[in-house]
């Protein structure tokens, strides 16, 4: 369920509980989006680092998952604008620079299909 290295969730762990935060928001009628992020060639020292710092950052509900090598995804309960402050705040607390993307993630789309608009 949670990644040896890192301690993030697995894809699969993701994957399961994004739907049930995917349930949830849509009953409330909550935004949600999805933060996909991407570190550089890194030591494993680094990326657990990375790891640590950006899961400090999380609020209740939120969602880190390590889904490949150099790859987080971040489920955000908010709206884009509300990716973009937590991207300005990660991006200023972690080094080394880390790539960003964001999406608003519909009532309407898989996670497959808004996962898939990030190129994750």
């Amino acid at each position: 369920m949670y990644d040896k290295l890192t301690g993030l969730m697995t894809p699969f762990h993701f994957y399961e509980s994004a739907e049930r935060v995917k349930s949830w928001a849509n009953r409330k009628g909550q935004a949600l989006a999805l933060i996909a992020i991407r570190l550089p060639e890194v030591s494993d020292d680094v990326l657990v680092d990375s790891a640590r710092k950006l899961n400090s950052e999380l609020r209740g509900g939120d969602l880190l998952a390590k889904m490949g090598e150099r790859t987080f995804v971040l489920l955000l309960l908010g709206d884009i604008e509300g990716a973009g402050h937590l991207i300005f705040r990660l991006a200023n607390t972690i080094k080394p620079k880390l790539d960003f993307s964001s999406t608003s993630f519909s009532e309407d789309e898989t996670l497959v299909e808004a996962l898939n608009r990030l190129g994750v």
